[in-house]
């Protein structure tokens, strides 16, 4: 057993500025660079793709049904990979490799859909980039859990989220740019190099000993004099998860049990809040395109802003008292519903305007906290999959949806809307429950370890 340096747990302004500073963050500084700049520039092409679908339907002569279905295929098979690749990130003994040659094929599939000559090949290569986007985004948050310690995990999620933020904030004008000077085959192979060069960086990154973090904290033991005793871990690794082990064994946590329950019901009013809001902007507030198109600009600035504090607030959270963390989902989905609320009962272009840059603000504390939490209390060997058991809840949630504004076709948009606040209601307080929960689940997944 050996000893460190006190911890000095700063506070105050000089402390929340520390903690804000990437650099302080402890662990490697590759590996969240690299992941950084994967998802600043993800989703780049589906952009330009999604800006020149009229010239795409010209092209290829396509109906505005056909675009749908392919649109379908692409959701259908993207969302039911995620529980396989979940799987496969717990088993595979190089995750980096999914990674790795995940992008390399994302980037392949764009450039089969910029020379795509007919229907089929276009059909083959949205497929086929947006499945080989998933690897990445199953497993780079387990790789990030086993790269860098606990106390830091919120603040790199975060500045994860930020990056992709980032990325979309830029990635309408310079993808409409592209396509408008260069046409979109060529446009869709200029970002395709580009995220290809992006994508070779990966191929720098070594594979983490899976769960060696997890087990770094766990030996750790704070003295009475402000000493941090260490015990150094095992560093033998349990063999990998059998599929429907890590199904069993992500369900038996009850934090994780409530964050999926809760989802679902939040999933349901999510689009339906949003597409209700945008429809009244234009049928009862008589905003242009381009007085909304201001608003979701301010939206996603001041998401940005905030997600960095969302970090540095899950670190401190977790590190003292992590029942706190389950209180903030629960704290911000009863405040959506305060501003669903709110637009219902005082519809006009100010109260629009605060409800949206406000929701954006919520939303960027309550969804890197999700993930981190969910990160938290699942074990370093089930983390692939465990992290993908809240989506079918979601798509379950999503799909509902249209029952539920079926119920209230015919009546007003403001009445819409106040017909939506139970359902927040109910999706925060169950996620209040999750308090009881979360200190021993955390506990019992380092144990784990």
């Amino acid at each position: 057993m050996e000893t460190e340096p006190p911890i000095t747990g700063r506070r105050g302004l000089r402390g929340l500025l520390s903690d804000l500073n990437p650099r302080n963050i402890e662990g490697p500084r590759l590996p969240l660079t690299v992941f950084c700049l994967v998802a600043l520039l993800a989703g780049w092409d589906d952009t330009a793709l999604q800006l020149a679908l009229p010239e795409i339907k010209e092209d290829f002569g396509l109906s505005v049904t056909m675009l749908g279905v392919i649109g379908t295929i692409t959701l259908i098979v993207t969302n039911a990979a995620g529980l396989p690749l979940g799987y496969l990130t717990d088993r595979v003994p190089k995750r980096v490799r999914l990674v790795q040659f995940g992008q390399v094929a994302a980037n392949l599939g764009d450039v089969v859909q910029a020379l795509a000559p007919n229907v089929g090949l276009l059909i083959v290569g949205r497929t086929l980039g947006g499945v080989s986007r998933l690897p990445n985004d199953v497993a780079q948050v387990p790789l990030l859990s086993d790269y860098y310690l606990p106390s830091s995990r919120g603040r790199v999620i975060a500045l994860l989220r930020m990056a992709g933020g980032i990325g979309s904030l830029l990635a309408a004008p310079i993808a409409g740019y592209t396509v408008t000077v260069y046409g979109w085959r060529t446009a869709t192979l200029m970002l395709a190099v580009m995220a290809t060069t992006v994508a070779c960086l990966t191929f720098l990154l070594r594979e983490p000993r899976r769960g060696a973090t997890d087990r770094a904290a766990a030996g750790r033991s704070e003295a009475a004099d402000g000493t941090v005793a260490v015990e150094r871990p095992d560093t033998e690794e349990r063999p990998p998860p059998r599929f429907w082990e890590g199904i069993r064994v992500g369900w038996s946590i009850r934090t994780l049990r409530i964050l999926a329950i809760s989802s679902f019901v939040y999933s349901i009013i999510t689009g339906l809040v949003g597409m209700v809001a945008s429809l009244m902007a234009k049928q009862d507030l008589f905003l242009d395109p381009f007085q909304r198109s201001l608003v979701l600009e301010g939206q996603m600035v001041l998401g940005l802003l905030v997600v960095p504090f969302a970090g540095v607030l899950a670190d401190r959270f977790m590190k003292r008292r992590p029942a706190l963390l389950a209180a903030v989902q629960g704290v911000c989905t009863l405040g959506i519903g305060c501003l669903v609320l709110a637009l219902g009962l005082f519809p006009s272009v100010p109260v629009y305007i605060a409800v949206n840059l406000l929701f954006s603000m919520i939303a960027g504390v309550q969804v890197p906290s999700f993930i981190i939490l969910i990160t938290q209390v699942l074990p370093a060997r089930h983390r692939g999959i465990g992290l993908q058991l809240t989506a079918p809840f979601q798509l379950a949630g999503g799909v509902l949806s249209p029952a539920l504004l079926a119920l209230t076709d015919g009546m007003p948009l403001r009445y819409t809307l106040i017909s939506l606040v139970p359902v927040v209601v109910v999706a925060g307080l169950i996620q209040f429950t999750a308090m009881r929960s979360v200190a021993g689940d955390v506990r019992a997944s380092m144990e784990m370890a």
